[in-house]
């Protein structure tokens, strides 16, 4: 049997056992293995080999570190009140408006995104914050839910993004996690203003579900006096995406001082020993849970590199001439359907070796492709049964998940066409990292 159809066989199995509700880590290495035997004639001693050596070798590397890091950036930063501090000041100018106190949540999570790194951390900590507010001024509660949900999506985008660097980690080709970070940046930007402009296409459409707004009038004075909420925000923010930038040091140590500066800014918070201490045990859980998936993920990465699965499909494409887009197009469809049952960063360990190299090979930007595809596995997050963001947020709320899938559907559209936007012109994301120098081809 040919090499790549091994492959192919191996990752439809693959496939199956993870819907079927195996764990994605035991589904991939037990395809793995039985796909190296299969391809080595029956070899166990490479197959062994291979699995004695990379979980080592993964280990040991330095750049994984760059995950925990950020991890217990982002517990941390839940914590000390960042989160709210973002919301309070961006209320303080947009709450009057109408619409205004969901693109207050929009701007948050934009915010936040800038020192958590994660959709669910924001899912959960605006769901709580914004919902009693929001029902109490009369927002269309299932349009509310969903709009807290959708922004989630932006901390993918704004770095530090924990799926950004991830992807990058698991790329069969060398990227930089802080160009790729940069790339982020301007997307992000769009997306939130898209979502503030599908809540208020929601209340033109839907009247009354978007109230008129007003409220008590906030001083310019009260207002200016709220930007000091920000200051952890852009301080954390400015510290280590500017020091990555910059290139004073790389995004590993950039992960590391940050989590260093939230940690000295928990202590002058006087954020009590025994918070401090959950968030380092919350992100020790977190990178234990995905750190077995990240060495499964190489390994089954390794699998599929060695059979030309990738190479094969890419020259039978090319072979039958159709439109780099449509490639595109069925890639996001692909993303979609396994965002009904796998979170982000399964999907990207999942899909990466195969659907990159057909990407690039076709000519994307691989930044462009970090960018698109991150964001996708996000929104992903967005469909049912098991959307992962919005169960996070329902499970916050103590509500039923059927309650915000029902009004998600209009900003899930809304971000699925930016990611299209984002496949026709890929500038989109390669114009900021241009701008500043760095490599993007």
């Amino acid at each position: 049997m040919a090499a790549w159809a091994i492959g192919l066989i191996i990752f439809a199995l693959m496939m199956v056992m993870v819907f079927a509700g195996i764990p994605i880590f035991i589904s991939m290495l037990s395809c793995s293995f039985i796909g190296f035997v299969a391809l080595y004639g029956g070899d166990l001693k490479m197959a062994l080999n291979i699995f004695t050596t990379y979980p080592f070798e993964l280990g040991a590397n330095y750049n994984y570190a760059v995950l925990p890091m950020f991890m217990l950036v982002g517990a941390l930063a839940g914590e000390t009140g960042i989160a709210e501090g973002a919301f309070k000041s961006v209320h303080a100018f947009l709450g009057r408006v109408k619409g205004g106190q969901l693109f207050t949540v929009v701007g948050a999570n934009a915010l936040f995104g800038a020192c958590s790194g994660s959709s669910v951390a924001g899912n959960i900590v605006f769901g709580r914050l914004a919902m009693p507010e929001l029902e109490k001024s009369g927002y269309d509660r299932k349009y509310s839910l969903g709009c807290v949900a959708a922004s989630g999506a932006l901390s993918t985008l704004i770095p530090p993004s924990m799926g950004i660097i991830m992807f990058c980690l698991v790329a069969p080709v060398t990227m930089s996690v802080g160009t790729a970070l940069m790339g982020g940046i301007v997307p992000g930007i769009v997306t939130a203003i898209a979502l503030c402009f599908t809540v208020r296409l929601i209340g033109v459409i839907k009247p009354g579900t978007i109230p008129a707004g007003g409220g008590p009038k906030v001083p310019l004075s009260e207002k200016l006096k709220s930007l000091r909420f920000l200051i952890p925000i852009l301080l954390l923010f400015g510290l280590i995406i500017g020091g990555t930038f910059a290139g004073w040091f790389t995004a590993t140590v950039g992960g590391a001082v940050g989590a260093v500066a939230v940690l000295i800014y928990a202590f002058v918070k006087r954020l009590p020993p025994k918070q401090i201490g959950a968030s380092l045990v919350d992100a020790a859980v977190m990178e234990a849970g995905i750190f077995p998936i990240i060495v499964a993920g190489q390994i089954f990465s390794k699998f599929i590199a060695d059979t030309g699965l990738a190479d094969f499909l890419s020259a039978g494409i090319a072979a039958i001439s159709a439109p780099r887009f449509v490639i595109f197009l069925l890639v996001i469809i692909l993303y979609v359907f396994c965002g009904c049952v796998m979170d982000i960063m399964s999907i990207i360990i999942i899909t990466v070796p195969v659907v990159f190299p057909i990407l690039t090979g076709m000519g994307y930007s691989p930044y462009a492709l970090v960018i698109a595809l991150c964001f996708i596995a996000e929104i992903a997050g967005l469909t049912p049964p098991i959307g992962m963001n919005v169960f996070a947020t329902a499970n916050a709320l103590r509500i039923n998940p059927s309650d915000i899938f029902k009004g998600v559907i209009p900003y899930f559209i809304c971000e699925v066409l930016l990611v299209l936007l984002i496949g026709l012109f890929p500038q989109i994301v390669t114009f900021l990292p241009t701008l500043f120098g760095h490599a993007v081809m």
